[in-house]
């Protein structure tokens, strides 16, 4: 069940506007990875607005960014559907996310100030954490939180907010994942990570990413994919 927020209509203005739409985006993501909206289910315009107590242009351009990223599948008929993720849809996120992380990486890692650093640490340091505990789930938000802090910390919020989608989406695959992580891998991955960042050091980040999202990740998705149970269901 998605639940209602009261405060939707506080603010007035096209930005506000923005802000709204981009909440209820993350509200439908969030009620799609618990399975409250469950994959191929019909996405109604009309009851989700009156569901989240929002305008119907309001969910009209959220979906129209879920659509975006993979979320949602609309038909030849118009209609929307909650999307399955597949194996060839989960491969497509992980290559995706990571070239979209390495982007903010190149604009942002030589500017980073000393602040920029102690936050970004303590988000690798929670992402080492779940691979310390072996918590794919843990593992696959705390890879969305820190690719978006990098975005925005370089101030791009069309690469935060795509970040943010494809992410969702990750956090899927982590979880489904969860039972046939190589934690070796990854743990060496994460920890190339956490060397190059308080240097500053783009190529040797970049090099870290791209072992994680072309080496690591891709064999693990191959893994744990299974068409008889799409990753989005998966709990």
């Amino acid at each position: 069940m998605i639940e209602k927020n009261d405060d939707v209509h506080a603010e007035t203005g096209a930005a506000a506007e923005h802000d709204r739409s981009r909440g209820l985006q993350g509200r439908l993501t969030d009620a799609i990875l618990t399975g409250a909206l469950a994959p191929g289910e019909r996405v109604d315009e009309r009851w989700l607005a009156a569901a989240l107590g929002a305008e119907a242009t309001e969910v009209r351009r959220a979906l129209a960014a879920l659509a975006d990223a993979g979320l949602i599948a609309v038909r030849r008929d118009g209609s929307r559907r909650v999307t399955a993720l597949d194996g060839d849809r989960a491969r497509d996120v992980v290559a995706m996310f990571g070239d979209v992380w390495i982007g903010a990486v190149r604009h942002t890692i030589a500017r980073l100030d000393a602040d920029d650093l102690a936050y970004l640490a303590e988000l690798v340091d929670d992402v080492a954490l779940a691979v310390r505990m072996r918590d794919g789930s843990a593992f696959g938000v705390g890879l969305r939180a820190l690719a978006i802090a990098f975005a925005r910390i370089e101030g791009n919020a069309d690469r935060a907010e795509l970040l943010g989608s494809l992410g969702a989406l990750l956090e899927c695959v982590a979880r489904r994942a969860g039972s046939v992580f190589d934690w070796s891998d990854v743990r060496s991955a994460v920890a190339r990570i956490a060397v190059a960042l308080p240097s500053r050091d783009a190529t040797a980040m970049r090099g870290a990413l791209i072992v994680l999202f072309d080496d690591v990740l891709p064999g693990i998705v191959d893994r744990a994919v299974t068409p008889a149970r799409p990753l989005a269901a998966a709990s």
